[in-house]
């Protein structure tokens, strides 16, 4: 059985704890920031669990740091993750209806960034799956765009930008 929460701050040390057995470590710091920004209206976070064990979550920021999406009022998901033992269950789409839903409220597209190397294949193939397309600004590395005969680090921090538009 699946159920979808908004972050609450209890859900916040069994969030860190879940990672941390996956030896995924996430700062509770970064948890407390979401749910202050949920709380603010800048951000909401969704938590999934599975049979009441947490099992993901992502996230909806109204403003994003991207300049493009932020010039257009583009809202961003940001920060999706699920477990590795629960991928594969369909949690990621569940997680991207709802975050899709929330953003196309206030806005009729809306963003989201993946990563460039293989650990984010699986994303990369599930946003294309759903129609999502490259914005056409290139890539990013820190929020900010790569120039031609740059070299960049390849880490989390180098993404290419998706918009999807809604139907």
């Amino acid at each position: 059985m699946i159920s979808i929460k908004k972050l609450e701050k209890n859900q916040i040390d069994i969030i860190v704890e879940s990672f941390k057995n996956e030896n995924w470590f996430k700062e509770r710091k970064l948890f407390e920031i979401y749910l202050k920004e949920q709380n603010e209206g800048k951000r909401i976070v969704y938590c999934v669990f599975y049979n009441d064990l947490f099992c993901g979550y992502g996230t909806l920021k109204y403003q994003s740091n991207y300049r493009y999406f932020s010039n257009f009022n583009i809202p961003e998901i940001s920060d999706l993750n699920v477990l590795p033992k629960y991928r594969k269950k369909g949690i990621a789409s569940i997680l991207l209806n709802i975050l899709e839903s929330e953003a196309f409220v206030v806005s009729k597209v809306v963003g989201i960034g993946v990563g460039l190397y293989s650990d984010y294949g699986s994303a990369q193939k599930l946003y294309v799956n759903r129609n999502y397309i490259p914005d056409g600004h290139g890539i990013t590395y820190n929020y900010e765009s790569v120039t031609p005969g740059s070299q960049v680090i390849l880490d989390d921090d180098l993404v290419l930008w998706f918009i999807k538009v809604k139907k």
